[in-house]
């Protein structure tokens, strides 16, 4: 989604990109294979403040399953805030090509994974932000075989300062 200005405004609601800070991301939830959760997932995400192209924000990811499944990759974030009746939420959206190690895993059909991903949730006063974070990891058919995998998790990010 790309607006054409920094900020719209309507009666109840208004939309703008944030200027974010260094955040940090820790997620968990499930993975998905053929519409059968397969095991459980951790992630944890660094998203840098400063923008590229003026709205993308690079970001580096790691994720490890109860199956011993790992995939770490680097990508870009983008996010949206908007307030629906002084209610502040947001959306974001992500991609990152990655490495993608099985262990006990769903077979992916190649190491490089590219995964992408939005979520949806709410911001407190306080600068952290808690949300749902549906994603999907495909080899673009770098593979003979590319089954795919989704992800579905719960979000918690924080204002990180150095």
């Amino acid at each position: 989604m790309s607006l054409p200005s920094a900020e719209v405004q309507g009666d109840k609601f208004s939309i703008h990109r944030p200027e974010l800070t260094d955040r940090l991301a820790v997620s968990m939830g499930t993975t998905l294979y053929q519409d059968e959760a397969k095991s459980f997932e951790t992630r944890l995400s660094y998203i840098y403040g400063e923008k590229l192209f003026d709205r993308l924000h690079p970001m580096i990811d790691l994720s490890v399953t109860s199956s011993g499944g790992t995939w770490i990759g680097a990508g870009f974030y983008q996010q949206i805030d908007f307030s629906i009746n002084d209610i502040d939420l947001f959306a974001g959206f992500s991609f990152a090509p990655g490495l993608y190690m099985r262990g006990d895993e769903v077979d992916l059909g190649h190491p490089i994974e590219f995964r992408s991903g939005v979520e949806l949730g709410w911001r407190a006063p306080n600068d952290w932000q808690f949300s749902v974070l549906y994603d999907h990891r495909s080899n673009a058919d770098l593979g003979k075989k590319n089954p795919g995998m989704e992800t579905l998790q719960f979000r918690i990010s924080k204002p990180i300062t150095w």
